[in-house]
């Protein structure tokens, strides 16, 4: 297998050989657009987060020269990434979020679920205590989600199988924890624990559904679409008229 490292960790030969929790949670939401794995555009929303989770990295000042995008022509940072700045303030001056964010950052770990192979990185690693996911999010309120109705904001992302999947990479069980920041002004600021009755679930959930996204992912099995994400829209080939009945609520 591939030695992973901060460079290659997200390669394509990376993403072939190893399995992750970004991929699986693709895989729910749209196995055809997961497999087809198209390079996507950052949005400005996903630049706002990667902005946050580089100051909390140390790597704030190499991202900001990756990124000329987050700059006016007068070389002042865009209303969208000043947000972001008061997004980390208004962290620091929480003692106990910026307690969270005590530990090694970006720490990467491989090891095998269900008999396949994973790769995690975690966003700060205190060895021995704990597992911290940081995550910007539009707000904290319920989401709704299709086919499920009403969920948590971090059940919308599938935070608590991320974590699950970290927990069981990781082997030691130790508590996991969302430290969250919302994208309101001013920032909103969470440090959730999701508890280790939750994580079985979600991993005992997993288990179960690894064998037949597995078989989608060796091509045995056409990956389903889902008729609702961006990929699904775009490829969508019209056959005939439908019934209107096909666009009642659920």
């Amino acid at each position: 297998m591939l030695r992973l490292t901060k460079r290659n960790y997200y390669s394509e030969e990376a993403n072939r050989e190893y399995w992750s929790a970004s991929f699986v949670k693709a895989m729910l939401r749209c196995p055809a657009a997961a497999m087809a794995m198209e390079p996507e555009e950052p949005s400005t929303a996903l630049l706002v987060g990667s902005y946050v989770d580089a100051y909390f990295e140390g790597t704030l000042d190499r991202f900001r020269a990756e990124h000329p995008e987050l700059f006016k022509r007068d070389g002042t940072l865009k209303s969208d990434y000043l947000q972001a700045e008061e997004m980390i303030e208004r962290a620091r001056s929480d003692k106990v979020f910026m307690e969270f964010m005590r530990g090694r950052k970006q720490v990467i770990k491989t090891g095998t679920i269900g008999g396949l192979p994973f790769k995690i990185k975690m966003d700060v690693y205190k060895k021995g205590k704990r597992i911290v996911d940081l995550k910007t999010t539009r707000n904290t309120e319920p989401v709704y989600k299709p086919g499920e109705g009403w969920v948590t904001f971090a059940d919308a992302w599938e935070w608590p199988l991320q974590l699950a999947i970290y927990q069981t990479i990781e082997g030691n069980r130790l508590p996991c924890f969302l430290a969250v920041i919302t994208k309101e002004n001013p920032a909103d600021l969470a440090v959730i624990e999701v508890s280790q009755e939750r994580l079985d679930a979600e991993m005992q959930r997993l288990l179960d559904k690894l064998p037949y996204l597995d078989a989608i992912k060796s091509g045995i099995i056409e990956p389903p679409r889902c008729g609702r994400c961006a990929y699904c829209r775009r490829t969508k080939k019209l056959t005939g008229p439908v019934s209107l009945a096909e666009y009642e609520k659920e």
